[in-house]
């Protein structure tokens, strides 16, 4: 018989902690660990229950819910899922440096009157669980794991300098679990005049899509932004599709954004983007996918191989889950593999005209 994934349930509102409880309970492969009313309840209970699986709440007394997931992936890495307010009535900053400090997905709390069956935590969940989370260091790199592969690190160039009649016409982005991160460090490294537009599929909880667009444009020299049907896809502005909807290059320097049935279990589906971006860019596409669960992205990241583009993979060494780049591997796809860290250096020197090692 499998084992069950077990919980660690952390809320300071026993109101809420009961309908967590009742939730998760639903589903025979859940069961509760245990419960913490604070952060350093949390931490403590972290290490002496070692739960599968943990959900964190936020405002708390004692220790705060970032605090404690920020020492929890420092110590004990355990997949975190953070349930907050509305982020609407939230900073972006707030909501967002969760996913900074470690935890590795969002979801809003439903009203407390809804009842367990609106929390829905018991997938998500579920799927955290499989996730196999390393030490998360704040501020210092990932070290490679033992006997895998690593990947060139690739540093950017000591200056950057105008770019001029760049070879790139567009970056497109696909990224899932553990992207936002990796996202955030990257826009905020590329400069002002960086010469391509980027559009970006991020598999997120769909309240989060504008609290994310606002997060990465407060650290960014770009323009950030969810994408609104026909918007122009122009150097230095960055569209991030929107929840339930296909973001595609409709034509050159404009996007379409399109609804319909889900790929690869995906709305928006990063695929699309890409198939969308190397029919209309051809060579001039630069195509990436980073972290995250299944294979979405990887059809498209072969569309734009075949188109004569450059594809890259982010590194299995600096993944959360290495299923989406591993995917676009497995296809034959990638023919660079970059540590999530070089990411801005690799686009600028590729923007420059200039080429990088056969990974």
């Amino acid at each position: 018989m499998p084992k069950k994934v077990s919980v660690l349930v952390v809320d300071d509102s026993p109101i809420c902690r009961q309908l967590i409880i009742d939730a998760l309970s639903k589903d025979p492969d859940l069961e509760i660990a245990g419960t913490a009313e604070t952060g350093q309840e949390a931490v403590q209970k972290t290490q002496s229950l070692k739960p599968n699986v943990i959900t964190m709440d936020v405002d708390m007394p004692v220790m705060d819910g970032l605090t404690a997931t920020e020492r929890i992936m420092g110590e004990n890495p355990t997949p975190i899922l953070v349930l907050t307010a509305d982020p609407r009535n939230q900073a972006p900053e707030l909501t967002h440096r969760a996913l900074e400090v470690g935890a590795l997905a969002l979801q809003v709390k439903p009203s407390l009157d809804a009842g367990a069956e609106a929390w829905n935590l018991a997938r998500e969940v579920k799927l955290l669980s499989s996730v196999k989370v390393i030490r998360h260091l704040r501020g210092g790199r990932r070290g490679p794991t033992p006997g895998k592969p690593t990947a060139p690190v690739i540093s950017p160039p000591a200056d950057v300098q105008a770019f001029s009649a760049s070879p790139v016409g567009l970056v497109a982005i696909a990224s899932s679990t553990g992207g936002p991160q990796v996202v955030h460090k990257l826009l905020s490294e590329l400069p002002g005049d960086f010469p391509a537009p980027i559009a970006l599929v991020q598999h997120i909880n769909a309240a989060f899509a504008e609290s994310l667009a606002g997060w990465l444009a407060a650290s960014s020299k770009l323009k950030v932004k969810v994408a609104k049907d026909g918007d122009g896809l122009v150097p230095g502005v960055v569209l991030i599709a929107p929840p339930a909807q296909h973001l595609v290059v409709s034509q050159r320097g404009r996007v379409a954004l399109r609804g319909g049935e889900p790929k690869d279990g995906h709305i928006p589906s990063g695929t699309l983007l890409l198939e969308s971006a190397a029919k209309t860019y051809g060579r001039r596409t630069v195509g990436v996918v980073l972290t995250g669960m299944g294979s979405d992205g990887a059809d498209g990241m072969l569309a734009i191989k075949n188109a004569g583009g450059k594809t890259i993979a982010q590194s299995q060494e600096s993944c959360v889950v290495f299923g989406m780049p591993g995917a676009s591997i497995a296809r034959g796809a990638i023919e660079h593999v970059v540590h999530g860290d070089d990411l801005s250096g690799v686009l600028i020197r590729l923007a420059k005209g200039e080429s990088l090692p056969k990974s």
